[in-house]
């Protein structure tokens, strides 16, 4: 098998925030083997590495990556009666469209989460009404210190809000297979519309990762906090929090990271003086130079 890495990439294009440096090395990955490949090529060189999908909820340091990024490119998907396995490169959005064609239901409220399968498990994506974690049956994973896929279930898992196992390994998620109720799908059309207007409603458009904060609990939320602390519209270089909703920082178009971050800061600061609730990012930040207080 012949693995074709590159070097110097820019990853910028890779993420939704379209901000970020060169990776050191680069290549994609469209079978676990490849994979497999790839991570014993990091560990030879002595290197991190790091898969991406989506690049929704993923941050680069304007210096990029000094390690092996590889972007997962495993996107098949397997419907089987009420259950569906896709690989963990699966675009959400299809995923909810493809089960919804099928007349499966359950996760309507997944239409407009952006990112991938893989992603989704990773963080345990959701809206209220439906988090991945409600459907998910198992995944397939190559763990961390094994060079076979192994089958795990929730328990394994260990989902909570925006969270998983996943977060503290290095377990690399190769596909997962989720049960879903069979539904008409007029239904379905119907509930899809209904989010998909709600959302366009309440949220901006444009170069960001969407949330960039977790809610500190039930209420109030990072949003509310966030707006209430007086930081809608406030700039650092090219980004900006959006003044439709307060949680999300936005590139307005030549923000770097360091712009993003450095606003984020002075929103972790605000919320923290008045309110003495500290902030968690929800995006993963790839870089050496974290915001927030220690």
């Amino acid at each position: 098998m012949e693995l074709k890495v590159q070097q110097n990439v820019a990853l910028s294009q890779f993420t939704t925030y379209r901000t970020g440096g060169p990776a050191r090395f680069f290549s994609g990955a469209r079978s676990w083997q490849e994979i497999l490949g790839l991570r014993e090529f990091a560990k030879l060189k002595g290197l991190p590495y790091l898969i991406i999908g989506g690049g929704s909820n993923v941050l680069f340091a304007d210096e990029g990556y000094p390690g092996l990024v590889i972007l997962n490119q495993m996107d098949k998907l397997q419907i089987n009666g009420k259950n569906v396995t896709a690989n963990s490169a699966v675009n959400l959005s299809k995923l909810v469209l493809l089960c919804a064609k099928h007349n499966l239901g359950g996760i309507s409220g997944l239409a407009l989460v952006p990112g991938s399968v893989g992603g989704a498990v990773y963080g345990n994506a959701g809206v209220p009404d439906v988090y991945i974690s409600d459907v998910f049956m198992h995944a397939e994973i190559l763990p961390e210190k094994s060079n076979k896929p192994l089958i795990v279930g929730p328990d394994y898992c260990k989902f909570a809000y925006r969270t998983s196992h996943f977060k503290k390994t290095k377990d690399i998620i190769l596909s997962a297979t989720f049960k879903l109720k069979p539904t008409p799908g007029a239904i379905i059309k119907t509930e899809i519309n209904s989010y998909i207007k709600e959302r366009t409603l309440k949220q901006p458009v444009g170069l960001t990762c969407g949330s960039f904060f977790k809610n500190p609990g039930q209420f109030p939320s990072a949003g509310w906090l966030i707006e209430q602390s007086g930081c809608k519209g406030m700039k650092v270089g090219g980004a900006q929090i959006s003044e439709k909703h307060a949680n999300w920082i936005m590139n307005t178009g030549k923000a770097t990271t360091s712009d993003i971050l450095s606003l984020a800061k002075q929103v972790y600061d605000r919320v923290d003086e008045k309110y003495s609730i500290n902030l968690e990012p929800e995006v993963q930040i790839i870089t050496d130079n974290p915001f927030l207080k220690t």
